[in-house]
């Protein structure tokens, strides 16, 4: 079984869950997926998850300088990041966006550092309509960095593709690879 059939029945088992739920975007849908329980009480489904972000990312044409996204569902995706990265003799440091900035000390947006001119991939665990991953696109582009690239585990295919148009956007995913199988 290769990476991505064996991360395909990790999710399946840990992090699709059916009956009635509320998505962030708001809609209502009979199935949903949890990933944070793969990318956090599953350290195989964390370390495959990260493998094949990664390889996605060394793939890419454009040098990527950081690795980031919003928080929660991207925080263990951006650390096994750089860590697959590092496996590989790469540094790649990782950024969280969160949803509004801290209230206190240095009131940030972002923690982890974001550089202008920064070739930056955006990551997220399951997609919707998009809308979070352009708040993690808007938040880094504010700070002068390029994102060059977009990469999320399982895409719902709910507009997040037409939301993300203007991105080279790719999911290792879509929600049928996970039902159908």
């Amino acid at each position: 079984m290769d990476a991505k059939d064996e991360l395909r029945e990790i999710l399946k088992r840990t992090s699709l869950f059916r009956g009635q739920f509320v998505l962030a975007s708001g809609k209502t849908s009979e199935y949903y997926f949890d990933c944070k329980l793969t990318t956090l009480s599953e350290p195989r489904g964390l370390k495959l998850a990260a493998q094949l972000l990664y390889e996605r990312i060394a793939r890419c044409p454009a040098r990527i300088d950081a690795v980031g996204g919003l928080v929660m569902g991207s925080a263990p995706l951006v650390v096994g990041i750089s860590l697959e990265a590092l496996a590989h003799g790469t540094v790649l440091p990782g950024f969280m966006v969160r949803k509004d900035p801290k209230p206190h000390g240095r009131a940030q947006l972002i923690e982890g550092v974001v550089k202008p001119g920064a070739n930056v991939a955006i990551v997220d665990d399951v997609v919707t309509s998009g809308g979070s991953v352009l708040k993690a696109i808007r938040a880094a582009e504010q700070e002068g960095a390029r994102v060059v690239k977009v990469l999320m585990l399982v895409d719902r295919e709910e507009g997040a593709a037409e939301t993300l148009r203007d991105y080279d956007h790719e999911t290792i995913f879509s929600f049928k690879d996970l039902l159908d199988r």
